[in-house]
């Protein structure tokens, strides 16, 4: 079977010796030059290439597609599902999931830079400006954490918060009151989650049923001085809300690690309207999807990915 990596830059060499016991492992450029990709079997993709129709129409032959990740919006699963193609994910791998952590503490990351003003005043210095005063922030001790989304990144979130002796409430319909208490948050409603947080985080898949599940009503719930964080996936929430939101001063700042749509090749950049707000307004932060970016859990989830496809091919065998 031939195997064809979309990013193999930087790509676990682990990886690539476990889905070489299947055949050859050629890149996206290899294949394209050698006219591989109709013979090509199994697609292993990141976020840098959104495999639509078009791609697939491609790979005639396609029977697997595998993703280091837990969210699918960059492939067309509609598409593959008709052609009977299977995604072998992240998606459902809990007990694995467990062990990654970035995200979290990305989540975390941005909650300090947002609150105590560092990028505002690192900007200053590399123009030359000491800026101590423009940067002064808030602390995170003492501060009401709201999650929405238990799950495992949820929950990672509590705990880290719980670190900072923050009080931590969340809202997730899947998960029992005495779950999170033993994490140390507090099960609330969603309407308590923003009329109470100083700072409100969000840990959802995206999928039809979450699409924009945040919006202008949500916004306008919040504290002037509370903030929000996105380490998720932009679709979840109303873009043109969280904007109104920032410009009328209805909550006091914003951090994103996602926008909607995204483009692999940052088209998606060029005149949006957060990106052009946070040009001017240090109280938005916009960070290129980061979340999982650290080579420590990008080489194990590309390790995982490739024993899962191999187990596929070997139970259809």
């Amino acid at each position: 079977m031939i195997t064809v990596l979309t990013e193999p830059k930087g790509y676990s060499e682990k990886a690539i010796a476990t889905l070489q016991t299947l055949g050859p492992v050629l890149t996206w450029e290899e294949a394209e030059r050698g006219n591989r990709l109709k013979d090509a079997e199994i697609l292993v993709v990141k976020l840098g290439m959104r495999i639509s129709k078009e791609v697939m129409d491609r790979m005639p032959n396609l029977k697997i597609i595998g993703t280091s990740t837990t969210g699918l919006n960059h492939i067309d699963t509609e598409e593959a599902e008709r052609r009977g193609i299977a995604i072998a994910s992240l998606r459902g791998e809990t007990e694995f999931l467990r062990t990654i952590y970035p995200t979290a503490e990305e989540t975390i990351g941005l909650m300090i830079m947002l609150m105590r003003n560092l990028h505002l005043g690192y900007g200053g210095v590399l123009r030359g400006e000491w800026l101590k005063e423009q940067s002064y922030g808030h602390e995170l001790y003492g501060k009401i954490l709201g999650l929405i989304g238990f799950g495992r990144l949820g929950s990672m979130v509590a705990r880290f918060g719980k670190v900072f002796n923050m009080r931590v409430i969340a809202n997730d319909p899947n998960v029992a009151a005495d779950v999170m208490r033993e994490e140390g948050a507090e099960k609330v409603s969603l309407e308590d989650v923003f009329k109470e947080s100083d700072v409100v985080s969000i840990h959802v898949l995206y999928d039809n049923a979450t699409h924009h599940m945040i919006g202008r009503e949500h916004f306008h719930m919040m504290k002037p001085t509370a903030y929000y964080i996105n380490t998720a996936r932009g679709e979840l929430h109303d873009e043109a809300a969280l904007l109104e939101a920032l410009e009328k001063k209805k909550i006091a700042g914003a951090a994103l690690d996602v926008l909607e749509n995204e483009d692999p090749k940052g088209e998606h950049l060029k005149g949006h309207p957060l990106v052009e707000y946070a040009k001017t307004h240090p109280n938005l932060i916009i960070v290129p999807h980061l979340g999982g970016a650290t080579f420590e859990s990008m080489s194990r989830t590309e390790e995982f990915i490739a024993e899962k496809i191999v187990k596929v091919v070997r139970s259809t065998i």
